[in-house]
């Protein structure tokens, strides 16, 4: 089901959007070209792009930020959740946030995520996901969507040194492993149809960040995919999870500064006043953030539009993917702006 919508507090916030809009840089390395595979991670990443035993199914995510044709600015966001036969996408109008879609299916279909070969290629009637090649699961990756309203169809590539979240892919959660890979800032193509124009991808101001997780996620966690963009010149991307346990605020920021990845402990994040309540799910939602790390970053993060929740027909499974903006300051000395996402589940709902 689709559901298109538009907000008052975006079409507020739009001059300001115009006028402090963000740069998006894709890179044009490799997602192994730093040197990550000479660490001793527990899973070949190639390999969780396959059905192989131990990293089969669980999450295949994406999220595009495009700049168009029509000099618009998007995110596109793109998940396929393979055990529950899931699978959803969002458009946001990040020049005019006013501007939003998104829907989110329950398949009855048995039909699996991989290719006859073995490799992620899931195909629904009006969506799909995966590979576009039967051999190689991890060098070009296209997403598309024909359901009415939502239509897109990108092809990035992973072009982007690969952040091995908690350091190694793996980090604890409560009594969960997680296992998570991404590739922040890929080479993307295209098109998306905005009322009903079709809007072509600019390859060189578009980058797609790709999310492969599977095993166990935190409880009722707050996940932010961030680009800080004024960093000695050259973007820094960060994946920061943060949930509660019965000990208190548990969290971790994976930091990928230049060719060096660091782990640094969230110090503390905090949410404002400022809250939005869906009338799909009736959860609740924070829209301002503050994080402070353990290196002396301290970043302000606000939603630049209150409804960004993904969810199914009744309200089922939600999950808010916000485009935000990042103002702040990077360990403890240098000033920084950027952009990315995040990503909140509330209490008892399945999400990335």
């Amino acid at each position: 089901m689709l559901h298109t919508l538009r907000g008052s507090l975006a079409v507020l916030l739009l001059p300001l959007l115009a006028a402090n809009a963000a740069k998006f840089r894709p890179e044009e390395g490799h997602i192994l070209s730093n040197g990550t595979y000479r660490l001793p991670v527990p899973f070949d990443i190639a390999s969780t792009q396959t059905n192989k035993e131990g990293a089969e199914g669980a999450s295949f995510w994406s999220s595009s930020f495009i700049l168009g044709s029509n000099n618009h600015s998007y995110m596109i966001l793109s998940h396929v959740l393979a055990n529950l036969s899931l699978y959803r996408a969002s458009i946001l109008d990040i020049t005019d946030p006013s501007l939003y879609t998104q829907f989110e299916t329950l398949s009855n279909s048995t039909t699996s995520v991989y290719s006859e070969t073995g490799v992620f290629n899931a195909s629904f009637p009006d969506y799909g996901f995966g590979s576009t090649s039967p051999s190689d699961g991890l060098s070009e990756i296209r997403t598309w969507s024909a359901v009415p309203g939502a239509e897109f169809d990108l092809t990035f590539e992973t072009t982007s040194p690969v952040l091995l979240n908690g350091g190694l892919g793996v980090f604890k959660a409560g009594n969960k492993t997680v296992y998570e890979w991404s590739m922040p800032a890929g080479k993307t193509r295209g098109w998306l149809n905005a009322n009903g124009t079709r809007v072509l991808v600019d390859a060189a101001q578009s980058l797609t960040w790709y999310d492969r997780q599977w095993g166990g996620a935190p409880p009722d966690w707050s996940w932010f995919e961030l680009h800080l963009e004024n960093v000695n010149g050259t973007d820094v991307p960060l994946s920061i999870w943060v949930w509660d346990e019965e000990g208190g605020q548990r969290g971790l920021a994976t930091v990928r500064d230049g060719d060096v990845q660091n782990v640094v402990p969230v110090a503390s994040l905090e949410t404002s006043g400022r809250t939005f309540t869906s009338k799909a799910s009736g959860a609740t939602y924070p829209l301002d953030w503050s994080l402070r790390l353990a290196d002396g970053t301290e970043l302000s993060i606000s939603s630049v539009r209150d409804d960004q929740e993904l969810y199914a027909p009744g309200g089922k499974l939600p999950t808010y993917e916000g485009y935000v903006t990042v103002t702040g300051v990077y360990k403890g000395h240098q000033h920084v702006e950027g952009y990315g996402l995040i990503e909140v589940t509330p209490p008892n709902a399945i999400g990335a």
